[in-house]
């Protein structure tokens, strides 16, 4: 069975929508610089992409637009895996920085090396968990919005 839905990219509602997620991400993944914080940098993470996935539902609903809902599932992974991108280089950049600190300046001899192999596949893992998250969490609030549920 195949629908006859056409995916639209919403270039102008993501714009409008990406500024306060990027930024989101990009203090959580700052926030590995200093090492009693990486815990709370994790938890950060989940929290910037469902904001993500939120925020650009709800910016769509200001606007008085509402696509459908593939159109918001995929709309809502592209930011995701933007914000996804963001986190996973400033963390890429900053835990290295972090172990320094810990490892009171050790963590230059070598360390770093292992911080950068560690980082390309961590940047690519965190795009994919970002692009999951926001999805699921505009698909979720979406559905939640047309249910009646949140007003």
């Amino acid at each position: 069975m195949q629908g006859n839905s056409q995916f639209k990219l919403d270039q102008a509602g993501l714009m409008k929508a990406a500024i306060l997620p990027i930024i989101a991400a990009a203090v959580a993944g700052a926030l590995y610089i200093v090492f009693s914080l990486w815990s709370i940098a994790g938890i950060l993470s989940w929290v910037a992409f469902v904001f993500a996935g939120v925020w650009y539902v709800m910016t769509l609903r200001k606007a008085g637009a509402m696509p459908e809902m593939m159109g918001l599932l995929i709309n809502g992974a592209i930011l995701g895996a933007v914000c996804g991108l963001v986190y996973g280089v400033v963390s890429m950049i900053t835990i290295p920085m972090g172990l320094n600190s810990a490892l009171g300046g050790l963590g230059g001899l070598g360390l770093g090396a292992f911080g950068a192999g560690v980082g390309i596949g961590t940047v690519i893992s965190e795009i994919i968990r970002g692009a999951l998250i926001a999805a699921g969490a505009a698909w979720l609030y979406s559905y939640l919005v047309k249910q009646g549920t949140i007003k």
